[in-house]
């Protein structure tokens, strides 16, 4: 089994053990449990009920409803054009295509 170890609601470590005794024992700390449909994140939280991904970037809030993060401004959808955040200029800014591709996580 997959533990959070939650410091203050804070993510800040995870670690596989038998049960959730065995990983309190080993840490020291809280631990609660974790799965593929709510993995948790070092850094992350923990809001007693979901495990929520760290902040991605300081302007972007979190939706009480889906516990994501969001961003100040809806990423335009403009067919055939890519965009990035900026923090900068707290905008979507379009990269080109191969930055994009670039920007993909690798399979």
């Amino acid at each position: 089994m997959n533990f959070a170890v939650v410091v203050n609601g804070v993510v800040v470590n995870v670690i596989a053990a038998e049960s959730k005794e065995v990983a309190e024992e080993v840490t020291g700390k809280t631990c609660i449990e974790y799965t593929d449909a709510n993995p948790a994140y070092i850094n992350g939280t923990y809001d007693g009920s979901v495990f929520i991904t760290p902040k991605p970037y300081a302007s972007w809030v979190l939706d009480g409803n889906t516990k994501q993060w969001k961003a100040p401004t809806p990423m335009p959808t403009t067919e055939g054009k890519f965009y990035d955040w900026s923090e900068d200029s707290v905008s979507w800014v379009e990269v080109s295509t191969e930055m994009a591709e670039k920007s993909r996580p690798q399979s």
